[in-house]
């Protein structure tokens, strides 16, 4: 009896270990899809993209504006542009989700075939919170691609399809009309030197070396000062004469969480001031704390693929893996707070 109950045990097992292959199998299938889907969406995109700066383009020379403008019958190519980058996006973030899932499983798997045992609470916590920091940088690589879309590339962009409209007012000028191409050449140099900027300051943003040889503080005044130089956004900075020195991976955390929420003020929350605050609480910990006067939100209604919901969310694992934390607060009209907490390591 006893063996027939351990070949049944053997028998489950081995249903179990197929059971997950499968899983992982059919998951690993969806996600693919869901890939493909993604690239479909960024293919119309370019499309309908390629199709509307057609029409501006067409539509200022026949207007005979000096520079390119909106056609007005855009409108609708327009607003499928801005649902196929969502949908883009939602599908992106669906295909990494559900890829991060198989890698679960296949840890789970693979250790099961070894040793006979699945992860207990503690192992899968742990396969988790590794799963969770190759995550967070996934998610700030593909914030980053998505800054330099809507930064320096859409700049780029916009002076190629200057060029084309200075190409074709050129062309279809005569001696005793004037070509509207100086106008848009100024345009075009404007538009060039903004996407210059941009790239330096993305550049500042991946690899913020001051931090090892300047520290936190004096890190922040010089990102902030640059933020005011670039960005028609106020922000002040209130700090401690002394902050005692953090871990390394503690600064940047501080100076991730600072750089994501004046992003979010700017680009999501249309924030005219910002105020950062950086504080010691009862030596044994300092708070960092980034107040704007947007438009808010309902925090519990933010997802991982909403606009902002990413870096959030990347705002809180960094802050867990250093042993600090993040809250927000804020209420739609009133304003948005970022608070971080991280403990100070006592020598």
């Amino acid at each position: 009896m006893s063996v027939e109950r351990s070949e049944n045990l053997e028998s489950l097992i081995g249903s179990a270990l197929s059971a997950i292959r499968n899983l992982e199998t059919q998951i690993a299938i969806l996600g693919e899809d869901v890939g493909r889907l993604t690239a479909e969406f960024s293919q119309e995109r370019a499309k309908v993209q390629q199709e509307r700066e057609e029409k501006d383009i067409f539509y200022s020379l026949e207007t005979g504006t000096p520079y390119v403008v909106a056609a007005p019958d855009t409108i609708e190519l327009r607003a499928m542009e801005k649902d196929l980058i969502d949908s883009a996006l939602r599908a992106s973030t669906l295909e990494r989700r559900l890829f991060d899932f198989v890698s679960v499983l296949s840890v789970s798997r693979r250790q099961f075939e070894s040793d006979g045992e699945l992860p207990d609470i503690d192992s899968a916590s742990d396969i988790a919170l590794r799963t969770a920091r190759v995550q967070a940088q996934e998610d700030e690589r593909r914030r980053f691609a998505r800054e330099i879309h809507d930064g320096p590339a859409q700049a780029f962009a916009n002076a190629i399809i200057g060029l084309e409209f200075v190409e074709r007012a050129i062309k279809m000028g005569d001696n005793d009309k004037p070509i509207p191409a100086l106008d848009e050449i100024e345009r075009i140099k404007g538009s060039l030197r903004e996407g210059l900027t941009e790239i330096r300051r993305f550049i500042f943003d991946l690899r913020p070396t001051m931090l090892q040889d300047r520290g936190l503080i004096a890190t922040i005044e010089h990102y902030i000062a640059t933020y005011r130089s670039i960005l028609p956004l106020n922000v002040e900075l209130h700090t401690v004469d002394h902050v005692p020195r953090l871990t390394h991976d503690q600064e940047l955390t501080a100076f991730r969480v600072i750089q994501e929420s004046l992003h979010n003020s700017t680009k999501y929350a249309r924030a005219s001031q910002v105020a950062v605050n950086i504080a010691i609480r009862d030596d044994s910990s300092i708070t960092v704390s980034i107040r704007d006067d947007g438009r808010g939100f309902e925090p519990d209604q933010v997802s991982a693929h909403t606009m902002g919901g990413s870096g959030i969310k990347g705002m809180c694992e960094r802050a867990e893996l250093v042993g600090g934390a993040v809250t927000v607060k804020s209420s739609p009209g009133q304003g948005t707070c970022i608070n971080l907490v991280l403990p100070l390591v006592h020598s």
